[in-house]
């Protein structure tokens, strides 16, 4: 399953998410918003939000840090 993640740099949930997601050896990759500002209108388009973290995993996406969202959606015991 591709994995998403829209971060920003000063966000402490958006740590949260990374690093739990390395935790738990899934693969994934980070847009900073705060790096590249075009992908918060990116952001912003695909699902509506302005804040992040936001996950996108496959079909699902997972608005801030939600450990039980993100194990029952990633299958992680």
């Amino acid at each position: 399953m591709k994995v998403l993640v829209y971060t920003n740099s000063s966000c402490p949930y958006c740590k949260k998410t990374k690093d739990f997601l390395k935790k738990h050896r899934v693969k994934f990759k980070e847009i900073n918003i705060s790096k590249y500002p075009s992908a918060a209108k990116e952001l912003r388009r695909k699902t509506g939000q302005t804040g992040v973290p936001v996950t996108l995993a496959g079909n699902h996406k997972i608005i801030g840090f939600d450990e039980e969202k993100l194990r029952r959606i990633l299958k992680i015991k």
